[in-house]
């Protein structure tokens, strides 16, 4: 999928999701209730995410430090809301992490160590969902009323279970992966599209590989202090990110338990990986109306959920694509990330 097709997706399906949401969800006590809105709360939910924010640099600027570069808190923040920006307008949101590796590799981080760096920032927030999310899911099964709900639940469980397992071969199986690829690459080589073509990708993959694990293998034996910290910085953003919605929803009036909001957003967030739409655009609009509508008022709800997508998401989209065009370009970026793919 281009740049392109993924960004008409991105915005084609949000804005009918916001139209769907505002359409079948808003009456009179709505325009009441967004008149009496507490324009307090909602400069509190801007700095809470911008808090969040901070917080991801923070982490990644642990993480580069730990390989030896030290990078610029504003080069970290700019890489991170392009990063943001790609990974919205791809499926899976699986985009992101090769903007973010060459942005590192611009700052002098090796190719092989800005990939595990990558990986590491991903996978631990993945960590955090992937454990809370099925936890509170057994003790809130109510949550998981519909069966809608219930077949994205089995669909993610299965998708991170094959994570999992493909990245601990990986970590503990290195020779055993590069023989795997060989493999691929020699049926490959069968056929005539690809004959002559996969030699320079095969030997890149490999030495990919090989730089993956040794970098890998640094951060989890070596670094440890390093990586303590990067789990902390991740947990405050995390907080920080989760704090957005209960803000906004003091600030409408409406009476909901902090700690109610952040176990639906785990399981939200637990659920919206492997979404095959861009950045789970529709889908996120969807599952936090299904999620959401048993503790917000019908008539608050489509409202809230647009506000609070805008705050953590929406304008940090827009944020990211404005900083591509200036400082990339989106030629260049199609450049990018079709040698990502082909490296």
């Amino acid at each position: 999928m281009t740049i392109k097709k993924g960004l008409e997706i991105f915005c084609g399906v949000t804005v009918l999701a916001i139209c769907l949401l505002i359409i079948f969800t808003t009456n009179t006590k709505t325009l009441q209730a967004l008149r009496s809105i507490d324009a307090r709360f909602l400069v509190l939910s801007f700095f809470m995410i911008c808090l969040s924010w901070c917080f991801d640099v923070m982490r990644l600027r642990v993480l580069t430090m730990a390989v030896g570069v030290k990078i610029p808190f504003f080069h970290g923040l700019k890489a991170i809301l392009s990063c943001t920006f790609l990974a919205n307008i791809t499926p899976s949101s699986a985009g992101g992490e090769p903007l973010l590796v060459y942005m590192l590799n611009q700052k002098g981080v090796a190719f092989g160590k800005a990939t595990a760096i990558a990986f590491l920032r991903t996978m631990i927030t993945m960590a955090f969902f992937a454990i809370g999310g099925p936890i509170i899911i057994y003790f809130h099964h109510e949550l998981l009323s519909s069966i809608g709900l219930k077949m994205i639940f089995d669909y993610v469980a299965i998708f991170f279970a094959v994570t999992v397992i493909f990245f601990i071969y990986l970590y503990f199986a290195p020779h055993s992966a590069k023989r795997a690829l060989d493999l691929i690459f020699s049926n490959f080589e069968k056929f005539k599209y690809f004959r002559g073509r996969t030699s320079r990708l095969r030997h890149s993959l490999l030495h990919i590989v090989e730089d993956f694990k040794s970098s890998l293998k640094e951060f989890l034996q070596n670094r440890r202090l390093r990586l303590v910290l990067v789990v902390f910085y991740t947990a405050m953003m995390i907080t920080a990110q989760f704090l957005v919605a209960p803000m906004i929803l003091k600030g409408m009036g409406c009476d909901i338990k902090v700690l109610s909001t952040f176990i639906i957003q785990g399981v939200l967030n637990f659920l919206l990986y492997y979404v095959p739409t861009p950045g789970g655009s529709g889908v996120s609009e969807g599952v936090g109306y299904a999620l959401f509508s048993p503790f917000v008022s019908s008539y608050i709800i489509g409202v809230f959920l647009v506000i609070w997508k805008f705050l953590t998401n929406y304008i940090w989209t827009i944020i990211g694509g404005l900083i591509i065009v200036k400082s990339i370009g989106m030629k260049h970026l199609e450049e990018i990330t079709k040698v990502k793919d082909s490296v």
